[in-house]
């Protein structure tokens, strides 16, 4: 498979085993429940306590889809929902990405796999360039996760590390990954 080859088919990106599929209002619950999961959210911003609010952001967010200017995948393992990830903060021709959450008891290719798929799909489809996150600081897994990938420290805050990384960094590294992509 090639840079580029990988598309949004239907609301769905098809990885191996590992599928993002755009997020609904209809997966407020399921969300709700993830963002909920304190050993699994402590590095990433607070949720109402009530679903409704899940369903009303979800609601808003679905116009920012439909504009191109966000996108808010459920991370499946095959069918079954595993986590969430989101594309958004679009910055001339860079991206980040976040709210990446992946549930207790998922395989960890599914991270792998979904990150790949997020790469994929940003630097392929989308045509970014670059991107751009945070870390909140001590969030040492997520941190090493990234440096592994080539991502540069640009700077930091008294929360997060700022972090850059460049099309050209995960081309250099996609080869090493490529039993997790999808099969051509």
């Amino acid at each position: 498979m090639k840079l580029g080859d990988l598309h949004l088919d239907d609301g769905v990106l098809q990885g191996r085993t590992t599928r993002l599929r755009l997020a609904t209002v209809a997966d407020a619950p399921f969300i709700h429940a993830l963002r909920r999961d304190e050993a699994r959210t402590r590095f990433l911003s607070a949720v109402a306590p009530d679903v409704q609010a899940q369903a009303d952001w979800l609601a808003a967010y679905k116009l920012r889809e439909a504009k191109g200017s966000e996108y808010y995948f459920v991370i499946e393992h095959g069918t079954t929902p595993a986590g969430t990830v989101r594309l958004y903060d679009y910055r001339g021709d860079s991206f980040s990405w976040g709210s990446w959450i992946i549930a207790a008891g998922t395989p960890p290719a599914v991270a792998m796999e979904s990150a790949l798929l997020v790469y994929e799909f940003a630097f392929g489809e989308l045509g970014f360039r670059r991107c751009h996150f945070q870390v909140r600081k001590g969030n040492e897994r997520v941190i090493a996760f990234h440096k592994r990938f080539g991502a540069v420290e640009t700077g930091e805050d008294d929360a997060s590390h700022d972090f850059a990384y460049a099309r050209e960094g995960y081309e250099a590294v996609r080869a090493r990954y490529e039993k997790f992509l999808p099969i051509s």
